[in-house]
């Protein structure tokens, strides 16, 4: 196949999804609603910016989780009844696979964009969770703010925050959870990583849970990544994606 023609059917390959995407997305209603079938599951998801960004409009095109294939291969490690924290909750894609699909007892998830975190327990309430917790609250090395340093509306899971540089976001740590009990922890904070880490080092410490974080490599992320939980007595299990690597106590 020519690369001429290889371009010209990817380019009507996304146009037959841009179509599909504006078709399912008015079918949602003006609810915005999106029912699916994923893990022997029915989920109930409020995609109201699926027309524009990119986690709500897979969800609407895949009909599953966003990210199911990792989804999937860290669910044996989260029994019925585990505690885990998600940072980083976005819409709860994450936090409701780990609520319903999992079964843990309590899920407690970080969101901290402002229209993101309604979102957040919108889907949450849906699905008629009550073992999840939703905090309004960026995570960093403490207490504190923060200030959003940049803001995607393609892709609103990747906005970022200078941690301890503002008020208009409040801040806290895994640490101040002070938390008896901790069998996952989930980090997606878009850079922020080793703060992150740093405000859950008495966490891991005492608990020792798997880690799923995302580094991605090719930001520079994974080798200050890897060294710190390396420095916390974790070593890298697997990478489940270029971005996505899984860490258990060493």
């Amino acid at each position: 196949m020519s690369e001429e023609l290889r371009r010209s059917m990817d380019g009507l390959a996304r146009r037959m999804d841009d179509v599909r995407a504006a078709v399912l997305f008015q079918a949602m209603g003006p609810e915005r609603i999106h029912s699916f079938a994923a893990f022997d599951t029915l989920v109930r998801m409020h995609l109201p910016f699926a027309a524009t960004d990119y986690v709500q409009r897979y969800i609407l095109l895949s009909g599953s989780f966003y990210e199911s294939r990792q989804l999937a291969e860290v669910r044996p490690l989260i029994p019925p009844g585990a505690v885990v924290v998600d940072a980083g909750g976005n819409i709860g894609n994450h936090a409701v696979f780990f609520a319903m699909v999992c079964r843990a007892a309590e899920v407690i998830s970080f969101e901290p964009l402002k229209t993101i975190f309604p979102i957040l327990e919108r889907n949450v309430a849906l699905n008629g969770l009550t073992n999840v917790r939703c905090i309004n609250a960026a995570l960093g090395a403490g207490t504190g703010g923060a200030a959003l340093s940049y803001f995607q509306a393609a892709n609103l899971a990747a906005s970022g925050f200078d941690l301890g540089a503002g008020t208009d976001y409040p801040m806290t740590s895994i640490d101040a959870l002070g938390l008896q009990r901790l069998d996952f922890l989930k980090i997606d904070v878009e850079g922020n990583h080793l703060p992150v880490l740093e405000g859950a080092r008495e966490t891991l410490a005492r608990l020792r849970p798997p880690v799923w974080i995302e580094l991605r490599p090719r930001l520079g992320e994974f080798a200050t990544g890897d060294a710190a939980m390396r420095a916390q007595g974790y070593r890298l299990e697997k990478s489940m994606s270029p971005a996505d690597h899984l860490y258990l106590p060493a």
